[in-house]
């Protein structure tokens, strides 16, 4: 099952989506300066000062609430270089308890508002199929947790690895771990270790 390979390649590499993802931090990155300067922000205006076409960052947010909303929950996140500092580079087993460790405390302390975000970014994705309508952020992290066995998994079987992993990381998860299996934090936390650590076993020892 398992197979050294060439680095693996995951279809968020192509450089479209690669692209796509830069116009929307951009924006994003815009947004979260105008709010921290207590500037009532539109998507039109926001789209000016980032240099970026109207047009374009329509097809990225049709609400100015889901750009608010997605701006200012960044203003609340850590980068990989913060959230993996002091973790060896080769220790996959810490590197995946430091992600933990950061995404449950992230979404837990700020539950309220990824529920609203979630609402608005769903509601935003059925106005127009065609634009992405999450950012792929979740999915950065996973790779540089995963970093240990990148070049040791074949790209396939990493690919799908990220993918099942982004079903945890995610207030998704939360959400349908509190309100449908009616868990509590400690629960949730609990449940979230038990399916990483079943995801990685087979990685574990390469």
């Amino acid at each position: 099952m398992i197979k050294k390979s060439h680095k693996a390649k995951l279809a968020l590499d192509s450089g479209r989506i690669i692209q796509k993802l830069k116009t929307r931090e951009a924006l994003v990155k815009k947004a979260n300066e105008l709010l921290k300067n207590g500037d009532l922000i539109s998507i039109s205006g926001v789209a000016q000062a980032a240099g970026i076409s109207k047009a374009t960052a329509y097809r990225y947010f049709t609400t100015v609430e889901a750009l608010v909303r997605e701006a200012s929950l960044q203003l609340k996140a850590s980068n990989k270089a913060d959230i993996f500092a002091g973790v060896d580079s080769m220790d996959l087993e810490n590197r995946l308890l430091r992600l933990i460790d950061y995404h449950f405390k992230l979404f837990t302390e700020n539950e309220q508002e990824f529920r609203l975000f979630l609402s608005a970014v769903i509601g935003d994705s059925v106005k127009n199929e065609e634009r992405p309508s999450r950012g792929g952020r979740r999915i950065e992290l996973i790779i540089e947790a995963l970093a240990p066995i990148r070049n040791k998994v074949a790209s396939e079987e990493f690919q799908q690895l990220v993918y099942s992993l982004t079903l945890v990381f995610g207030i998704e998860s939360i959400t349908i771990l509190r309100d449908l299996c009616r868990l509590d934090n400690d629960a949730i936390l609990k449940n979230w270790k038990w399916t990483v650590t079943q995801l990685v076993k087979p990685f574990l020892h390469l």
